[in-house]
């Protein structure tokens, strides 16, 4: 089991989702599985599938991109405690139930425009 969170920046949670074997689309669009009020998000801004070896995100052309552990991507392997950031908000990938989100030197999600890399805070 795979579990995705919408988490804040002080790390409290705020949506959780169980991935399973059937893709799974985040967005602020109707067509979404996990439906997010943020209007940074594109209609369907990333899939996540699953794979042999674990789960992969895949950036579906959104306008602001995706962003795993401050890196922008177009594809990752997921891997436990991957923090993603999608639009304006934020994301926490774990392989088991958690209640704690550790976010070291995330960026904040007001912090990033189309191509360029988001602001940490030691920047």
């Amino acid at each position: 089991m795979a579990i995705l969170y919408q988490v804040r920046i002080d790390g409290s949670q705020v949506e959780r989702w169980e991935l399973t074997a059937k893709p799974f689309v985040l967005g602020r669009g109707e067509c979404s599985d996990a439906l997010v009020e943020d209007d940074a998000l594109s209609q369907a801004h990333f899939l996540i599938t699953k794979e042999a070896e674990g789960f992969l995100l895949i950036d579906l052309h959104s306008t602001n991109g995706t962003w795993v552990n401050g890196e922008r991507v177009s594809a990752h392997k997921l891997r436990p405690k991957n923090v993603i950031l999608a639009g304006g908000s934020l994301f926490y990938f774990s392989d088991v139930p958690t209640s704690t989100f550790l976010l070291p030197g995330i960026a904040t999600p007001a912090a990033t425009d189309a191509g360029t890399r988001p602001r940490t805070g030691a920047d």
